[in-house]
């Protein structure tokens, strides 16, 4: 990219690319810019590479290549799969020890995926779908708890962190067997709160944060809490290795886990149980964050767009039946009906489609090469070769109207899709990546899915929702002025650095619906 500097490398032009914008605004916005405004970084380019890469010395030692196409995507991730990239295996040492699904070696990844991926197959599940209904319906009746009276607004409060609370009961019931009940407390309990704590750390390795690593702080608030955590897991796996198959349900990502291993009548190692533990934290980790800032997503673009949110109303009576209170019943007893929800999953997948959680990053064989279908090779040795979903969502090269929020763009019939603009690109199934593609994708994406339809099912039929930021700047006692705050115009953005949060932890008020109003 244009300029460089010989000294500093693209550093300057990463300070410039974020000029006009609020200090916090995530860096995946600075992608996405450099995508749309192309010209004016490869002036002597015809379009926009495939392949962009950027210096960042001293701050990062190795440069990235950043893949925004779809076709270099799938060599990256499944035609010839890299092995994530030791960073990331850094990033999460904090958390994990670097023990972990998204850390350990092809090999090892292999066979611990066939351990874990059971555990949240669609059939089991299933399972738990009365749990998950059951904490589904205590986040709704606390968000109903805020709306006012008659046709009223209610107060403002913030509704990120009540999805985190949600979401972080959802899979500590699933993962565990335990309730944690945070939705239930004022304050994040301790397990919660040790994680992100140690989320916090999980930062890439660049000079600053290698040198954070050093200080007695970073030692000192790494012990502590993932002693706070470990003494939670690790008696939990021992009861679950000691139960009888008749005592207890053996459904929870746990008995996934050590199923093998209890059923062969082996003594387990300290290595296995630290590998078991260290998966647990991971997918508390992924499966509350992520899933919890993707369903703030939908809220919002939902009030951005009142006639899908009829259109989904509308669907969820006619699957579930006019009266918004029957869904419990019919649900527990109907698991099947939430697959029929298929606006409502086009709903979602819309959403991840503009606001994607992550992309991958690779550490490439010295052999490996990205090549164009007429023969340009794009070197990545000694490069952090990484996907950026966020950049491929929105190209307009693989996504016909792509800046505009289209749920039905995933409901076409693919057998016709010449005859249909908006289908999602059958012709290329690699452009649609919001859980990666390969053997690492994402293994609660089932799990996440089936949260959020439940959460939108049991708030949105009796609710009207209002992100609000203006009357949350009043609250706060926050003045910003016209334009100020904004990325892309709108004051809701990705903040933060890993995988972010929606600013200001998505400011919302809640009303009744007028058809409630009725009943």
């Amino acid at each position: 990219m244009e300029p460089y500097s010989p000294i500093f490398g693209h550093l300057p032009l990463m300070r410039a690319l974020r000029q006009n914008w609020p200090s916090d605004a995530h860096t995946t916005y600075v992608n996405i810019k450099i995508a749309r405004e192309w010209k004016k970084y490869f002036p002597k380019a015809t379009e926009c590479p495939p392949v962009i890469y950027i210096d960042l010395w001293p701050i990062m030692s190795q440069p990235f290549a950043m893949i925004i196409d779809p076709a270099f995507a799938a060599q990256l991730t499944q035609e010839t799969p890299q092995p994530r990239h030791f960073m990331f295996k850094w990033a999460q040492i904090p958390l994990t020890g670097g023990l972990d699904l998204l850390s350990i070696d092809p090999a090892n990844h292999k066979l611990w995926r066939s351990r874990l991926s059971p555990g949240f197959s669609p059939r089991n599940l299933a399972t738990h779908v009365p749990a998950i209904i059951e904490e589904v319906e205590i986040f709704a009746d606390a968000i109903k708890a805020k709306a006012g009276k008659g046709a009223d607004w209610g107060e403002m409060f913030t509704l990120y962190d009540k999805l985190i609370a949600l979401t972080f009961d959802v899979i500590m019931r699933v993962a565990t067997g335990l309730r944690s009940f945070e939705q239930s407390n004022n304050t994040p309990g301790p397990m919660l709160l040790a994680l992100r704590t140690l989320i916090s750390y999980a930062k890439f390795n660049s000079l600053p944060n290698r040198l954070e690593r050093l200080t007695p702080k970073y030692k000192r608030n790494i012990d502590h809490n993932a002693k706070i955590m470990e003494d939670i897991l690790r008696p939990q796996i021992a009861s679950r290795l000691a139960a009888s198959d008749t005592t207890r349900d053996q459904k929870t990502i746990i008995d996934m886990a050590i199923r093998e291993v209890k059923n062969s009548g082996q003594t387990p190692s300290s290595d296995f149980i630290d590998v078991v533990v260290s998966n647990i934290k991971t997918f508390l980790f992924a499966g509350h964050d992520t899933t919890a800032q993707t369903l703030g997503w939908v809220y919002w673009e939902l009030q951005q767009h009142p006639e899908v949110l009829a259109k989904m109303r509308a669907e969820h009576d006619e699957i579930l039946g006019p009266d918004p209170k029957r869904a419990k019943p019919i649900l527990s007893q109907n698991h099947h009906k939430l697959n029929e929800l298929r606006y409502t999953v086009a709903v979602i997948k819309e959403t991840l489609r503009l606001r994607t959680p992550a992309g991958t990053i690779r550490e490439t064989a010295r052999d490996f090469q990205l090549i164009a279908p007429g023969g340009i090779v794009y070197p990545t040795q000694n490069a952090v070769t990484q996907t950026i979903p966020a950049v491929i969502h929105i190209s307009p090269a693989h996504w016909p109207r792509p800046a505009e929020f289209l749920p039905e763009r995933f409901l076409a019939n693919p057998t016709n899709d010449d005859d249909d603009p908006l289908h999602h690109p059958v012709r290329n199934r690699n452009a649609y990546r919001p859980f990666e593609l390969g053997s690492t994708r994402c293994i609660g994406e089932e799990l996440a899915m089936m949260e959020m339809k439940l959460a939108l099912v049991f708030t949105l039929r009796e609710l009207d929702v209002d992100c609000n930021y203006a009357l949350w700047d009043r609250v706060v006692g926050r003045a910003v002025g016209p334009g100020e705050g904004l990325v892309d115009g709108q004051r809701a953005y990705r903040a933060g650095q890993g995988i972010g949060y929606i600013k200001d932890n998505l400011p919302a008020r809640v009303r009744w619906r007028s058809t409630e109003l009725a009943r």
